[in-house]
């Protein structure tokens, strides 16, 4: 366990006393208040202590506003762990983070935090101290990454782990202030890749060009809204053909078989007609996985089997999205799962399809519905019959 006492030992020092300081307050010559207290300040060689400069506030505040507010620094100022906690390396205490939370997660979301805090954060913040990372310090960063392109989804990951960071600082007692990540801007909200619905004809297309497993596959999400590690999760015993339900039950990532993505992902869904086809795939084996789509051999085998989202995208899906030519970047079985989402949403409403979805939240399932035009051209058409009345002769 990383503690604050194994890091002094391992400096060779040990934690100062508390301090009971009350230093006066002072006016600069443009009248700001501002006190000089002793600071316990953690170096390379250990502890030391210094004098420090504290601004407390401009003239206009008064000297019994500046003294409460110096009776608030000092509070802190005088608990000694609360100083040195500050002062720990973010690189220090990402060793601790990286084994007790990490390990945590599931795996495709482990390996996104590990390659940001090894491409992004690391690089720019791991020599820095905790109380260093300050809200104007990671806004300029993240300004940074906006001009340099990243998108915005990518700078809102970065912003969501580096506040994880300071929540798990402060669970563990490592971190006593406000969470500096809290008011952190990422910018306007510019997508990079473009979000497309599909028409019912290039759909019909797309699933009439590919082989009758992936086309299932593909149809689970089309219509069942499951997400691709979903999908590769399922097993024969979590198909219900008796009640007509696909039971999410687990998730498969690039061979790491996990429990669903969160709590609102473990449910029940309707297979609705595909429950038929699901059936012609089952051995009654309730231990075998349903999908084991089968590619071009190679390495001397007469055929080869992959369950990795990827290659199927790679090898079918995306390939018939381009001969077809309706290919776009970002493009795949995500794109499905938002065309259910839609589509479910437009019947049932966003709740339910949120519910149906796994969604924690609503913003998430409003983030994946797309814009329907012929469900909103329909809805204009029906608002304005009400109020002007259906027109006469042939419509436009």
């Amino acid at each position: 366990m990383f503690s604050i006492a194994q890091l002094l030992l391992g400096r060779g020092d040990f934690m100062p006393k508390p301090r009971y300081q009350t230093p006066s307050v002072q006016q600069s010559k443009n009248g700001a208040y501002f006190i000089r207290p002793w600071v316990d300040v953690l170096t390379e060689q250990g502890i030391t202590r210094r004098k420090k400069t504290i601004v407390l506030g401009p003239a206009q505040i008064g000297k019994r506003q500046a003294i409460a507010l110096r009776n608030q620094v000092m509070e802190k100022l005088n608990r000694s762990d609360y100083v040195i906690q500050s002062q720990i390396r973010l690189a220090d205490f990402l060793i601790h983070y990286k084994n007790a939370h990490l390990e945590k997660l599931a795996s495709s979301t482990r390996a996104k935090y590990r390659c940001h805090l090894k491409k992004h954060i690391e690089p720019a913040f791991a020599t820095l101290m905790l109380c260093e990372i300050t809200t104007k310090r990671v806004d300029a960063w993240l300004t940074e990454k906006e001009n340099a392109g990243l998108s915005w989804s990518t700078r809102m990951d970065l912003r969501n782990i580096l506040s994880s960071i300071y929540t798990k600082a402060a669970d563990w007692g490592h971190w006593s202030d406000r969470n500096p990540i809290e008011r952190v801007s990422v910018g306007r909200k510019r997508m990079v890749r473009e979000k497309r619905k599909l028409t019912d004809e290039q759909t019909r297309r797309l699933l009439a060009a590919l082989p009758f497993d992936v086309r299932l596959m593909c149809c689970v999400a089309l219509f069942c809204t499951l997400r691709i590690s979903e999908i590769l999760g399922l097993q024969e015993k979590h198909l219900d053909f008796e009640a007509g339900l696909i039971r999410v039950r687990q998730r498969y990532y690039r061979g790491d078989l996990d429990v669903p993505k969160n709590d609102k992902a473990v449910r029940d869904v309707p297979a609705g007609y595909l429950a038929a086809d699901l059936k012609r795939l089952c051995t009654g084996d309730p231990e075998r996985f349903v999908f084991q789509i089968k590619t071009k051999p190679k390495w001397g085998q007469s055929e080869s089997v992959t369950r990795d989202g990827c290659d199927i995208l790679q090898h079918f899906l995306r390939p018939a999205a381009i001969t077809l030519g309706f290919y776009w970047k970002g493009f795949g079985f995500h794109a499905l799962r938002r065309e259910a989402v839609t589509s479910i949403s437009c019947v049932i409403g966003i709740g339910q399809a949120m519910s149906m979805s796994g969604h924690s939240s609503m913003d998430m399932s409003l983030l994946y519905t797309l814009d329907d035009l012929g469900e909103q051209d329909r809805a204009v058409r029906e608002h304005q019959e009400r109020i002007l009345g259906k027109p006469e002769g042939p419509v436009q």
